[in-house]
């Protein structure tokens, strides 16, 4: 789905690099193969996109991945990215903010309307730390953005929590589809 169908529920996005070769495998790499090591090569190359066009932001939060996936992992490459780049920018990261309330299918497999029926609800803010969320601006980082349903729903959770606003804050966009 085309962005000026639809607006997106966050305020502004960036995005580092085009999710193409080499990107995409290293990518891979970091989410598939235990490639840890990648996340502050990652998180440095979005730390540049931002210096490039700074974004105002006072917490940054990974965007979360289920409990079954993170078993499955052992670890979650967003979390991994938001921690390397919250200290090279010297902006707080919150981890336990931002929680996967239940277990999605894989959604790139996906297409956009699929995509946006299964994550429909997906995410909660943690009540014992909503304090941090209100009023302020928050960015969430993942490492991938393809139609932007996940992020749209986790701006808009926020957003319900009293964010004031929500960027998103991605290594990697696709291109569009044509």
């Amino acid at each position: 789905m085309d962005c000026e169908a639809q607006s997106p529920e966050f305020d502004r996005a960036l995005a580092a690099l085009d999710y193409s070769a080499p990107w995409s495998t290293l990518l891979a790499r970091l989410k598939f193969q235990d490639a840890c090591h990648l996340a502050p090569v990652l998180a440095r190359l979005l730390e540049q996109a931002w210096r490039e066009r700074p974004q105002a932001a006072s917490l940054v939060l990974p965007l979360p991945i289920s409990s079954e996936r993170l078993r499955e992992r052992g670890y979650n490459q967003s979390g991994l990215v938001a921690e390397a780049l919250g200290r090279r920018l010297q902006l707080p990261v919150a981890h336990e903010v931002l929680q996967r309330t239940r277990h999605t299918q894989r959604l790139m497999r996906l297409d956009h309307d699929a995509r946006q029926a299964e994550i429909v609800g997906a995410f909660a803010v943690n009540p014992a730390w909503r304090r941090l969320v209100l009023g302020r601006h928050v960015a969430v980082v993942d490492d991938v953005m393809t139609t932007g349903a996940t992020m749209n729903e986790a701006a808009l959770t926020l957003r319900e929590a009293g964010a004031r606003s929500v960027s998103a804050w991605v290594v990697a966009r696709t291109g569009r589809s044509p």
